[in-house]
């Protein structure tokens, strides 16, 4: 293993009460890959946060963006995580989780973070009644409907980028904001949904 492998995740914990917050630490204090290094209040999330990987936070509205990986943990992750993963890639949140989420999901999504991926509860992706559908696709921005139309042209995120003039990573989490939106998983289902949807042609 390397020297990079074995290093711990750095995690400052935050939530508005302090039963939440030794919750939160001692998921990060029961596994040997993290290394808690503060507490705080939303309001004392400041300073502590500079020597940290990841932030897990137990989160009531939308917060502030800090740029730190974020795993937020929220009463509603369907509604809030495709809206909350957009923006550039050095803001949080990258992970959004339901409130109840298991140790194991939580440590979990603090992993993939600090890996520089995005986490979601498989049931947020789960089964929608095409009402839900329908009532998200008509959300979905011009750009990710611009987005939508270069998925169906099948070109790279790269090309994709360079077409709109935009980041690769912003990219990225505008297709995460239209999957979760028409609710599939994959570049084809998108393109599918899209079309049956009426929000492009082909």
């Amino acid at each position: 293993m390397t020297a990079a492998s074995l290093r711990a995740i750095r995690i400052v914990v935050s939530a508005a009460s302090a039963p939440a917050r030794a919750g939160l630490a001692g998921i990060v204090r029961g596994d040997a890959r993290l290394e808690l290094v503060g507490e705080a209040s939303p309001r004392e999330l400041g300073a502590d946060r500079l020597s940290a990987d990841v932030i897990l936070e137990e989160r009531d509205g939308g917060g502030e963006r800090a740029r730190i990986p974020t795993v937020a943990l929220v009463d509603d992750p369907r509604d809030a995580w495709a809206h909350a993963l957009r923006g550039d890639e050095e803001q949080g949140p990258r992970a959004i989780l339901a409130r109840d989420a298991s140790p194991e999901e939580i440590v979990a999504a603090i992993v993939a973070v600090d890996a520089g991926l995005v986490a979601v509860q498989p049931r947020v992706l789960g089964a929608r009644s095409d009402a839900d559908v329908r009532g998200d696709a008509e959300r979905l921005t011009v750009r990710e409907i611009d987005v939508l139309g270069e998925l169906a042209r099948g070109v790279p995120n790269k090309t994709i980028a360079g077409r709109l003039g935009i980041s690769e990573h912003t990219v990225k989490f505008h297709i995460a904001s239209i999957f979760a939106k028409l609710g599939v998983s994959s570049r084809t289902e998108a393109v599918t949904q899209g079309v049956r949807l009426g929000l492009i042609m082909l």
